[in-house]
């Protein structure tokens, strides 16, 4: 089985690290005498019930975030005292092995909080992105606008109003007639769990941090080496307002339709195939408590190729609160609530009154965890979801997850 994989490597990984590692799991990262490579290590088991039909949690990993074992290795080697390679390994419910981020980092002043970075980088829009794995994601699932995947194809698309209609809640298979005809997932707002390939910038003093990055790709879908694409512009600004507070903004533009595509639609409609995303979020944590709340308003550019036509952007925004809570050392509850919304566009479909472009969604989630050990982790709880089209339009999803770090 593709789940039981990840696990095998983790134990091969674990036999092959130096010294005790071999004998035991490690309690904390491994950082060679010289301290200038460094080994830390992530595996993720989460259960829930299987869904074959209305497909809340799927991904554009073609699996459910709620079904997934994950094994991450991470790596720094430190060159110099100014130049570090980074990288991560990462095994997900299937038996390859990806390189999930590989960039290197340039520190041009001792000084100065600065840096540059040039690779397979971390993502700067929002904040969530940064937060998506074990025990930083306050919950079990993902964030709707990470995760959820909309009717929106990069390399297939809607010939009229109908077509995209017509594929409301199905996004795990949506189908076009312009472009390819294979059968493929479609786009969430942003993805949160594929990093860029390109080069950042990142810049602090005092209270105010900034980063701007330039990539491959677009928000909705970034390339790494393996097509074509033209570059994507994100940037971030964030403010350290207090103690245990940060404000942030972020913001970025790319192209999402692939050159493929495109070229099936009239030429003279060809230049709207972009992705606009506007960002903002917060972070509150003092004593027990940490809270988190973000928004996102996606734009997509759509050529116009037939009648009747589709209304140009589709919009989407979404918006999720999160809380945790530790009542003790070893015992924490966590909650998240979000909601993803869709502008309307006029078809024949729905007697031809303004319709969304997508089915509406929410989603409630909540678990209770257990620090069984310092680096292991235990948690149960339950998510609902539900949306306004589609052959399923309410589901719920007990589910529990173990996490061990190191």
């Amino acid at each position: 089985m593709p789940t039981c994989r990840g696990l095998v490597l983790w134990a091969a990984l674990v036999a092959a690290a130096p010294g005790n590692a071999a004998a035991q799991l490690p309690e904390g990262p491994y950082v060679t005498p010289d301290g200038r490579l460094t080994l830390a290590g992530e595996l993720s088991v989460a259960f829930s019930r299987t869904d074959d039909d209305a497909y809340f949690n799927y991904t554009t990993y073609e699996h459910s975030a709620l079904r997934t074992v994950r094994t991450r290795l991470l790596a720094e080697w430190r060159a110099g005292s100014r130049v570090a390679l980074l990288g991560e390994l990462r095994v997900e419910n299937r038996d390859s092995v990806d390189a999930a981020a590989l960039f290197l980092r340039w520190r041009p002043w001792r000084e100065r909080n600065f840096d540059v970075q040039v690779g397979r980088i971390p993502p700067v829009i929002g904040a969530f992105a940064r937060h998506a794995y074990g025990r930083d994601n306050v919950v079990i699932g993902a964030p709707l606008a990470y995760q959820y995947l909309t009717a929106l194809r990069p390399d297939a698309l809607p010939a009229s109003a109908d077509d995209l209609l017509g594929m409301r809640a199905r996004g795990w298979r949506p189908a076009f007639p312009l472009g390819s005809q294979e059968i493929a997932p479609g786009l969430p707002l942003v993805a949160g769990f594929r990093w860029d390939t390109g080069a950042e910038a990142r810049w602090r003093a005092g209270r105010l941090e900034l980063a701007g990055a330039l990539t491959r790709g677009a928000p909705a879908a970034p390339a790494v080496l393996d097509r074509p694409a033209r570059p994507t512009w994100s940037g971030r600004a964030a403010v350290h307002a207090a103690p245990g507070l940060t404000l942030g903004l972020s913001g970025a533009h790319g192209r999402w339709i692939e050159r493929d595509a495109l070229a099936a639609v009239p030429e003279g409609a060809r230049a709207r195939a972009g992705q606009s995303v506007l960002g903002a979020d917060m972070e509150f944590g003092v004593g027990p408590w940490l809270v988190r709340a973000e928004w996102l308003r996606s734009a997509f550019a759509m050529p116009a190729a037939g009648t009747p036509a589709i209304a140009s952007p589709l919009v989407a925004s979404s918006g999720f609160f999160e809380a945790r809570y530790r009542w003790r050392p070893r015992w924490q509850a966590a909650v998240r609530l979000e909601r993803l919304t869709f502008s309307a566009i006029r078809g024949t479909l729905e007697g031809g009154a303004p319709t969304p472009w997508e089915a509406p969604v929410g989603r409630v989630e909540a678990i209770i965890g257990f620090r069984a050990a310092r680096n292991l982790e235990l948690r149960a709880g339950w998510q609902h979801d539900w949306r306004e089209a589609g052959r399923v339009r309410e589901r719920g999803y007990p589910a529990a997850q173990v996490l061990y770090w190191f």
